[in-house]
C-alpha cells in the first residue's frame, strides 16, 4: 500500500496512528479441508455402522454405486470436526417403493446422536428410484463441537428402498497470516 505524504499532513495525528496500526494487523485467510468424503464407488461402506430392521448393501445402477438401505435400516458414521470455524455437509438420497407416510432421510447430529436434524427427506412423490436428491447444510461457528454424526435412514415398510450417496464434509478454519 502506498502512503501519500501530502495527504497525511492534512489529517490529524490520531487518524495517522489508526491507519498505520491497520497496516500492521495480521490478515486472516480461510483454509478449507475435506474432512470426510464417501461415494461408495469402492464397493465398501468402511466406517459406517448399521442398525435397525432391514438390509444394507452397496448396489450399482448405470455405473454408480450407492448405499442401499431397506425397511427401517440406518447407517451412521462419525466425522471429527474439532477446530473448524465452519462445517459444510452435503448428502444425497434416492428412493423407491415408498408408501404414504414413509421416507428416506439424511440426518445430522451434533450431540452424539441424542437429537437428529434432517438435512434431506425423500418422500413418496420424489421416490422414482433414479433421481439422487441433494442438500447441503452449514454449521457456522461450531464452537467446541468435536464430532459430527451423519446418518442415512430408511423409514418405510417391507418394500421401501433408500440409496445414500456422495457424502462430503468440508471444514474451514481461520488461519492467521502475519
Amino acid at each position: 500500500m502506498k502512503i501519500h505524504i501530502c495527504a497525511l499532513k492534512r489529517r490529524s495525528r490520531s487518524a495517522l496512528l489508526v491507519g498505520l496500526m491497520t497496516l500492521a494487523l495480521p490478515s486472516i485467510a480461510a483454509e478449507q479441508s475435506v474432512l470426510f468424503a464417501e461415494n461408495f464407488e469402492s464397493g465398501e461402506a468402511t466406517g459406517w455402522l448399521f442398525d435397525g430392521k432391514g438390509k444394507n448393501k452397496i448396489t450399482e445402477y448405470e455405473g454408480n454405486r450407492s448405499l442401499n438401505l431397506t425397511r427401517q435400516r440406518h447407517a451412521q458414521v462419525a466425522v471429527d470436526v474439532e477446530g473448524y470455524s465452519r462445517v459444510d455437509m452435503t448428502m444425497q438420497l434416492a428412493a423407491f417403493d415408498l408408501k404414504k407416510g414413509e421416507s428416506c432421510k439424511a440426518e445430522v447430529s451434533s450431540n452424539g446422536g441424542e437429537r437428529w436434524q434432517s438435512l434431506l427427506t425423500v418422500t413418496p412423490a420424489m421416490a422414482d428410484g433414479v433421481t439422487l436428491h441433494s442438500n447441503t447444510g452449514r454449521i457456522k461457528n461450531p464452537g467446541s463441537l468435536k464430532q459430527l454424526l451423519l446418518r442415512f435412514r430408511a423409514d418405510g415398510g417391507r418394500k421401501a428402498k433408500c440409496w445414500g450417496d456422495n457424502v462430503e464434509i468440508l471444514g474451514k478454519r481461520a488461519k492467521v497470516i502475519n
